[in-house]
């Protein structure tokens, strides 16, 4: 089986590897093109592309998806499938080009967490489970027919990146179980149940500012949803710093102390009032610094009990 693979993101990469080791050949892979940065505006390699430089894997970086040039081009390479994993939306013209049809891998059981976060959310909606889905891709974003999923158990301490190197992880073998079926004409997809529909919109910047008013559990899930990227943000003394870790503490101290008040500091222990209960800051990171673990911050950094967080 032939496959054109499409992705803009290092998640993508367990299932890269497993397919260059299988029976199957990897056409090429679809990329977005490297940006200019900087003052001179030099073009730097992503990591896709250093990723496909690595396997040997032909590279093909476009912009523009209606081109019909590049359009041209895929039909050139007589694919069987497309393979897509955190890319962009097709245009039906793609769509039609593989013989076998264009499949994607989605990070949640849908049609729970339709959308370009669903990893981001089930943490910070505080789920204990989570779940990788696959599909095959139609004309609308992640309602196409289920293939395959698999149900995951969120662990207490997983963050963000922790839980999505390991979805990433067990999204390749469940890929590769997916074409398996699809090349053995096995595949049995089933349409979505859309009165189950959740979403999982992108995470904007406005959704990182912690609201202290927000209960313990709120605030410490959105951190956990946003570490160590983008992270939580919040303020101290005018400056711009990110919550990356907290763990949930009983609420022991008087209700004078207002949500977002410093209400305990030492050398190793940093503890916010919230809007219900407290919090014990664990890991943070100030504007322009490198993150650091709260007794290296404080080693350095003077906060005083009564110091507020927010703006």
């Amino acid at each position: 089986m032939n496959i054109i693979f499409m992705t803009n993101s290092e998640f993508s990469f367990p299932s890269l590897e497993l397919l260059v080791q299988s029976k199957y050949k990897i056409l090429c892979l679809v990329t977005n093109p490297s940006k200019r940065i900087g003052r001179n505006k030099k073009i730097t390699s992503n990591t896709v592309k250093l990723k496909c430089k690595e396997l040997g894997i032909d590279l093909l970086e476009q912009q523009d998806l209606n081109d019909i040039n590049f359009k041209n081009k895929l039909k050139k390479y007589e694919p069987d499938l497309f393979v897509v994993i955190a890319y962009r939306i097709l245009p039906k013209t793609l769509l039609n080009i593989p013989k076998l049809g264009s499949i994607n891998l989605h990070g949640s059981l849908l049609p729970k967490y339709r959308g370009a976060a669903p990893i981001q959310w089930s943490l910070i909606n505080g789920d204990k489970q989570t779940g990788l889905s696959t599909f095959f891709i139609d004309s609308n974003i992640d309602t196409g027919a289920i293939i395959k999923q698999k149900n995951i158990q969120i662990k207490e301490y997983e963050n963000y990146g922790i839980l999505k190197e390991r979805m990433a992880i067990q999204g390749s073998i469940l890929l590769l179980d997916t074409i398996n079926s699809i090349y053995n004409g096995r595949a049995t997809p089933a349409m979505q149940n859309d009165e189950s529909v959740t979403y999982a919109p992108k995470i904007t910047k406005k959704m990182t500012i912690i609201d202290w008013n927000s209960s313990s559990d709120g605030i410490h899930n959105l951190i956990r949803g946003l570490s160590p990227l983008p992270g939580a943000q919040s303020r101290i003394n005018g400056k711009k710093i990110k919550i990356l870790e907290t763990r949930i503490i009983e609420n022991i101290f008087k209700s004078h102390f207002k949500p977002g008040q410093v209400v305990d500091v030492s050398k190793n222990q940093l503890l916010i009032k919230t809007g219900h209960g407290t919090l014990s800051v664990h890991r943070v990171q100030l504007e322009g610094k490198k993150s650091l673990d709260i007794k290296s911050f404080l080693n350095g950094y003077t906060i005083n009990i009564g110091d507020y967080f927010g703006d």
